[in-house]
């Protein structure tokens, strides 16, 4: 079987396939985006991690031992800079830095 992992911008997505494409289950977990401010997005990346493990126990179920491959998808960047209390920023905050 095959299990998928979509870590959106406000929850994740699992998704378990048999090898010939047949869904099998599928679930997903939200998770809190805060906007302490305008253009400002904010998450914790443990609430994160905490959302995909409950979406992929709901996906899998009974299934956890004949999981063969895991395929991920992230939501806007390929890297996570958490701050150091912890906070990923998604936000258009530095925007300034990124202008011509």
């Amino acid at each position: 079987m095959l299990l998928g992992i979509d870590l959106g911008t406000g929850s994740a997505k699992a998704l378990l396939l048999a090898t010939e494409g047949t869904a099998i289950g599928e679930a997903s977990s939200s998770y809190p985006v805060h906007a302490p401010h305008p253009g400002w997005a904010e998450s914790e990346p443990r609430d994160w991690w905490l959302a995909v493990g409950e979406a992929v126990r709901k996906a899998v179920g009974n299934y956890t031992d004949q999981v063969q491959a895991i395929a991920l998808s992230g939501q806007m960047h390929g890297v996570v800079l958490a701050l150091a209390h912890g906070i990923a920023e998604q936000n258009q905050k530095h925007s300034y830095t990124c202008k011509p």
